[in-house]
């Protein structure tokens, strides 16, 4: 079937038309309705034979499939099931020639369908020297194949994992390259917290989108530099004296997830070679999330030079591929459980944004916050409010500072006015997964709460209230309990004014940067 046919058959396919876009895209959900039931999506990537492959989080790997020739997949055929195998976590994938590579928590493994039948029938190890323990937040995400031949990805950090496996190749919260055979393995960047999106430029760069929090202090995309170190967790990699700086802050949404440059000859609305970034959104607040794009260009000096653009607000997307013949597909992973495992009734989609040069687009996005010219007396009158609770001996405005809580620098721009207020009503509602905290009991029966800075193989160092850290020698802990409430208390605002409400809202959202 030739690409304009395809095209054709995109004019006259249903639009989905709750969500804002911000390009000429129709936005078309795919009507999965037979084979695999999508559960949670955790990556969505072209592979061999053009075929778009992704995959549960409850371990099913499939293709997706136009069974009737109407333009729009609706069967998820299954690939294979890594469960089976007992591994878990399918976040990574890419593919060479006919085989597929596929990271999980435990380990990197091959596959290849040699009958043609759209099933794997042949898998073998690739890569299997990962610290695994069961924290849930333990991903294999990223995965590349580089212009050298060899495979690119990464390991989460373990600096928030109370019972991590010893890491004596310090391997975690770094990015890894790898022969496709796996026997050499080489650590090319260090300090990494949460990357789930990597992706090479045209010119053999690689990119790399880092979650804030845990000392970034934004939602950070960075420039592969071999043996740079990146700032997160410094006490694993000795402290290292210079931190190789992000290359740029990403604005539009919170939490990058996949992230694919678009092909030097796909216009897509003339954005080739342009950058495409899929957002999770904040937590469980599960009407945030979206796509952006990322204009990269380079200036004579040859310094690297951004200018991002909304593409579309469409919530809890997981990952993005772009099919064969140039179309935007979208993972949109959906509601499940505080860990990001899979519940049976909450289910994810799947999108694709399909260029129309006739669609009438929004051409601007408004701020989370409408109402931002606040009055000098309302910034200060909050201010006076922020000190008067005591919020500055968890919180710091300063956008680097870490305190006990999350630094509130800039929150104006991630949460809404109405989401800022929710978090201070229900502090425990929500918790981000760096921010939970920690109770240490020890053998002596003294017990410690607290928020973890870093966990080592032999210690813990806690953050206790009043912002003091102490080091926990691990022979010293009896056990360890992750705690389900927050650290901050609610009932914060109890007995204040509306109007002394507003003024606290004013003030902190007065601290965005514009």
């Amino acid at each position: 079937m030739s690409c304009n046919s395809d095209h054709e058959k995109n004019k006259n396919l249903e639009v989905e038309e709750e969500f804002k876009v911000y390009g000429p895209y129709k936005v078309i959900e795919l009507p999965i309705k037979k084979g695999v039931r999508i559960l949670n999506p955790t990556f969505i990537s072209l592979g061999p034979d053009g075929k778009i492959f992704s995959a549960n989080q409850s371990g099913e790997i499939y293709t997706l499939i136009d069974s009737d020739g109407d333009g729009l997949e609706d069967e998820a055929l299954l690939y294979f099931n890594i469960s089976n195998l007992g591994l878990r976590s399918p976040s990574g994938f890419t593919f060479k020639g006919d085989t597929v590579f596929i990271g999980t928590s435990q380990e990197i493994r091959a596959f290849i369908d040699r009958d043609g039948d759209g099933m794997a029938d042949s898998t073998w190890t690739v890569f299997n020297e990962i610290p695994y323990s069961h924290h849930p937040y333990e991903w294999t995400p990223g995965l590349n194949v580089g212009p050298d031949g060899w495979l690119y990805f990464n390991l989460t950090t373990d600096s928030w994992n109370a019972g991590a496996s010893p890491d004596p190749n310090g391997f975690r919260g770094s990015i890894l390259r790898i022969s496709t055979d796996g026997k050499n393995v080489e650590q090319m960047g260090t300090g990494i917290r949460s990357v789930h999106g990597m992706a090479f430029h045209p010119n053999g760069d690689l990119f790399f989108a880092d979650n804030e929090g845990g000392g970034n202090p934004t939602e950070e995309l960075n420039l592969l530099v071999k043996g740079a170190y990146y700032g997160h967790n410094p006490k694993k990699f000795n402290n290292p004296e210079h931190v190789q700086p992000s290359v740029y802050d990403l604005k539009t949404e919170v939490a990058p997830s996949g992230i694919e440059f678009n092909r030097q000859n796909n216009d897509f609305g003339g954005t080739s070679a342009d950058l495409f970034v899929a957002f999770y959104g904040p937590g469980e607040r599960w009407n945030r999330g979206g796509v952006a794009r990322v204009h990269i260009s380079q200036s004579e000096n040859g310094n690297y030079e951004f200018e991002e653009y909304p593409v579309v607000d469409l919530p809890k997307l997981s990952d993005l591929t772009f099919s064969k013949i140039g179309d935007l597909y979208l993972a949109q992973h959906g509601k499940s459980d505080y860990w990001y495992n899979p519940t049976e009734e909450k289910t994810g989609k799947f999108y694709k944004l399909v260029y129309d040069p006739e669609v009438n687009y929004l051409t601007s996005r408004s701020s989370l916050n409408q109402n931002g010219n606040f009055s000098s007396s309302s910034v200060e009158s909050g201010k006076q409010l922020f000190a008067e609770l005591a919020c500055l001996a968890c919180h710091s405005m300063d956008g680097s500072t870490e305190l006990l809580g999350p630094n509130l620098k800039d929150v104006g721009n991630k949460l809404s006015r109405e989401e800022i207020l929710d978090e201070i009503y229900y502090p425990s509602k929500i918790i981000k997964p760096s921010m939970v905290g920690l109770k240490v009991i020890k053998k002596d029966g003294q017990v410690l709460l607290g928020r973890p800075v870093s966990i080592e193989e032999n210690e813990i160092s806690l953050m206790l209230v009043g912002n003091y850290i102490v080091q926990i020698s691990k022979s010293e802990i009896e056990r360890t309990e992750p705690m389900d409430k927050s650290l901050m208390f609610e009932g914060l605002l109890n007995g204040a004014s509306e109007e002394e409400i507003k003024n606290l809202l004013d003030y902190i959202i007065s601290m965005k940067e514009n």
